[in-house]
């Protein structure tokens, strides 16, 4: 029964993510003023910005910067009706170049590369020099896909049609990183024995077990 539970959540969830997806959409591809745009360009990120800010160690700090926010946001707001699409853009853009910068500065010199790092967490020290290898050769395929998805998001809007663009970030980048989770599934499978591969979960359990033991806090079972 909690497990029904737990998958009927995952479905909302996930409905519930795809729609406001195909919102964003179509209130950003025509290319015009829109309130219902600027609301849901800027309601969920102000919904999030305010729940940290509860959440701060420094809440009235934190709530007072949000505060001042909100109130820019409303004195703006023909502005922001006018604009919403830069909301997208930084936040689309940004988070890629980021990622694209983050694995490939992993890349430069002797440092150990992002997902090896990761495989680590489950492997420990004896780690394959075939996973090795591979883990290594992941993180430049991640990277180059973050750098072309930022580079054609960039590319798109400033010198395409927006309803192009929209369709890119707002429809086709979950997809598309689904398409690359499994390529980069098929490859491991195809260049990787069994007894070496790393898979997304053990990594991600890896992950949450580090973050806690750096924290001091309980230590789930280790990842198989």
């Amino acid at each position: 029964m909690a497990r029904a539970l737990r998958l009927g959540r995952g479905l909302l969830a996930g409905a519930a993510f795809a729609g406001y997806l195909w919102l964003a959409h179509v209130t950003t591809a025509p290319d015009r003023p829109s309130t219902l745009g600027a609301l849901v360009a800027v309601v969920p990120y102000m919904g999030i910005a305010l729940a940290m800010a509860w959440k701060s160690r420094n809440r009235g700090a934190a709530l007072a910067l949000w505060a001042l926010v909100a109130i820019g946001l409303w004195q703006s707001w023909t502005l922001v009706e006018a604009r919403f699409e830069w909301v997208y853009f930084v936040q689309h853009a940004g988070v890629f170049s980021l990622l694209a910068i983050g694995f490939g500065r992993s890349l430069a010199g002797d440092g150990e590369a992002t997902i090896t790092r990761f495989a680590r967490m489950v492997h420990g020290d004896a780690m394959h020099p075939a996973l090795a290898r591979y883990t290594r050769g992941a993180t430049l395929a991640w990277t180059l896909f973050f750098a072309a998805m930022a580079t054609v998001s960039t590319g798109l809007f400033f010198f395409g049609p927006l309803h192009v663009w929209s369709l890119l970030i707002n429809l086709l980048t979950p997809p598309l990183i689904a398409l690359m989770f499994a390529a980069e599934f098929l490859a491991r499978v195809l260049l990787l024995p069994s007894s070496v591969r790393t898979g997304l979960v053990d990594s991600v359990r890896a992950c949450i077990s580090a973050s806690r033991r750096a924290s001091g806090g309980a230590t789930p079972p280790p990842a198989a």
